[in-house]
């Protein structure tokens, strides 16, 4: 019972009816009539106070249980969650070895290929090699043409500011731009006089016998691209295919400046050598025609800066040390 229900039913005792005033030395029947119904009273409220207490007793404990039940609820929502982030944390980190795994075996894959690229590499060079051998021996001019042809090519690719190992590809490749005159016979090629029209249709087949002597390794796929393509023309009207612009490879159309350039400035059986002024002359006359006028512009740099003249020593000087040691 609260204070102020004890207050409520000490006022209800207060405020009822007085009693009558007995005779002295005997108790009125009133009197023990008022104070039983006055005890029952207090007895009823004492009742009514302990049922709204046990009530309120009983409200709380069922918002105690209610709360309780809501905590373990959480609780067991807690726990599952627990288990659900154990799992997902198991699961990354089964994915994290996993993608590293599949790294080392990338890593793995790509060092073979390297080195099968690598082994490819050098399996052409010998290739070519061999190939620039047997046309040195068809054609005794050769070798030192082929020397110089690279040598231009490479100086004009770097001046047209391409990566160095496309330099070093085009260089390479542009070796092989006449390796179909093998098939091409003694009596044409060595021949002192200006070909005639069936002679000339002969030659020109060597563009297409190169590319089929190249067969279809992706090493030289830019070697069979100059092969074919190192006689077609910037305006369209070159062999085999007359084809004109960028529908040349920019290998080729490099090539075909260095080759020509080269071959007008050599002593041919049916020709004397031009010299470089001229050769440069011709060139740069035939930019826009026969020519990609941006090749000649890079050509024609070159040649005033000296690097023209400079290689041509260059491939002279090493021509002779070789002959000196075979005389030897």
């Amino acid at each position: 019972m609260n204070p102020d229900d004890t207050k409520k039913m000490v006022e209800t005792v207060d405020v009822s009816p007085a009693m009558p005033e007995a005779p002295s030395g005997a108790a009125s029947p009133d009197v023990f009539r008022q104070l039983l119904h006055q005890a029952v009273r207090v007895a009823d409220l004492s009742n009514a106070q302990a049922m709204r207490m046990a009530m309120d007793f009983a409200k709380v404990y069922e918002r105690e249980q209610g709360v309780r039940k809501e905590f373990e609820l959480q609780l067991r929502q807690m726990a599952l969650m627990e288990k659900q982030a154990t799992r997902y944390a198991e699961d990354l980190a089964q994915m994290l070895r996993t993608e590293r795994e599949r790294r080392h075996e990338l890593e793995r894959a790509l060092e073979q290929e390297r080195i099968a690229n690598e082994e490819l590499r050098r399996t052409g060079l010998q290739g070519i090699s061999h190939l620039l051998l047997a046309a040195t021996i068809k054609d005794r001019t050769t070798g030192d043409h082929l020397l110089r042809v690279r040598r231009y090519v490479e100086a004009i690719a770097e001046r047209l500011g391409l990566p160095a190992d496309l330099v070093e590809e085009f260089g390479y490749s542009s070796v092989m731009h006449d390796v179909g005159k093998i098939h091409t016979p003694d009596h044409i090629l060595q021949s002192e006089h200006h070909l005639s029209d069936d002679e000339f249709d002969v030659i020109k087949k060597h563009c297409t016998d190169g590319e089929k002597m190249l067969g279809d390794a992706r090493f030289f796929e830019i070697a069979r691209g100059i092969a074919r393509e190192h006689h077609e023309r910037w305006d369209g009207k070159g062999y085999p295919d007359g084809k004109k612009g960028d529908e040349i490879s920019l290998a080729a159309r490099i090539v075909s400046v260095a080759d020509v350039f080269d071959a007008l400035t050599s002593k041919r059986p049916y020709k004397d050598a031009w010299s470089a002024e001229a050769g440069l002359e011709a060139i740069e006359k035939g930019a826009g025609e026969r020519f990609d006028p941006e090749v000649v512009s890079a050509f024609v740099g070159l040649s005033r800066e000296g690097a023209v003249d400079r290689i041509r020593q260059e491939v002279a000087a090493t021509s002779s040390e070789q002959n000196g040691s075979s005389a030897k």
